[in-house]
C-alpha cells in the first residue's frame, strides 16, 4: 500500500509540474519623453512601441478599445474641472454670505417693527423715536425707552443686556428689541428700570 501512495504522489506531482513551470511573460521596459505641447508626438511613441512589442493592433477591436480608452479620459477630465468649478463657485458664495452677515451686525440694534425710515431726522437726544421704543445717547450713555402697559410687573419683563446684544420684552410676546449692537459695552455698568407717570388733575 505504500509503495502504490508514492506512485500516485509522484504522478500526480508530474501532472502538476507542467502548469508550474510555464514561462511568464517578460516585462519589456518603455522609456520617452512627454512635452506637454506635443502630446501626439508621445502618443504616436506609444502606439509604435505598443506595435513592435505585441499583436494589439493585428485585432480588429485594437481601434474601439483605443477610443473607448480617450473618450474615458475625457468624460473623467470633464468632471474634475466642474468639480473644481462647484468647489470655487461655494467658496465664493460662503465668502459673500460671511461679509453680507458681518455688514448687517454692524448696523447696530435693528427691531423687527421699529417702522424706521431712512433719513429720518434725530430727537432732541440726538438718537431717534421708533414705532415702538425711542433712544437718546450722549458721549457717556445710552438710554433706550421702551413704553409696556400700565401696571407692568418686573418679573414681566425680560431684559437681556450683553456685550454685543440687546433684547428687551414682555414674557409671552415677541420681543421688542432683539438685535446686536454697534459696538461692545460694559454689561456690569447697565441696568434697567420700570418708571410710573401720575397725572395730578386740579379740582375746579
Amino acid at each position: 500500500m505504500a509503495i502504490i501512495s508514492d506512485f500516485q504522489e509522484e504522478e500526480q506531482t508530474t501532472k502538476q509540474s507542467p502548469s508550474s513551470s510555464q514561462p511568464k511573460p517578460k516585462s519589456i521596459p518603455f522609456t520617452s519623453t512627454f512635452d506637454p505641447s506635443n502630446p501626439a508626438a508621445f502618443l504616436e511613441k506609444v502606439f509604435d512601441f505598443i506595435a513592435n512589442e505585441s499583436d494589439f493592433f493585428e485585432k480588429e477591436s485594437a481601434e474601439k478599445v483605443i477610443l473607448n480608452g480617450a473618450r474615458a479620459v475625457r468624460v473623467k477630465k470633464a468632471k474634475a474641472v466642474a468639480a473644481e468649478k462647484a468647489k470655487i463657485a461655494a467658496e465664493a458664495k460662503a465668502k459673500a454670505e460671511k461679509a453680507a452677515a458681518a455688514e448687517k451686525k454692524d448696523k447696530g440694534v435693528e427691531a423687527k417693527e421699529d417702522g424706521k425710515k431712512e433719513g429720518a431726522a434725530p430727537n432732541k437726544g440726538n438718537g431717534m423715536d421708533l414705532e415702538l421704543y425711542s433712544w437718546t445717547q450722549s458721549l457717556q450713555e445710552l438710554n433706550v425707552n421702551v413704553p409696556v402697559p400700565n401696571g407692568t410687573k418686573s418679573k414681566l419683563v425680560i431684559c437681556e443686556i450683553k456685550k454685543n446684544h440687546l433684547k428687551v420684552g414682555l414674557k409671552g410676546q415677541p420681543p421688542i428689541i432683539d438685535g446686536d449692537l454697534y459696538k461692545s459695552i460694559k454689561p456690569d455698568e447697565c441696568y434697567w428700570s420700570i418708571e410710573y407717570y401720575f397725572h395730578s388733575f386740579n379740582q375746579a
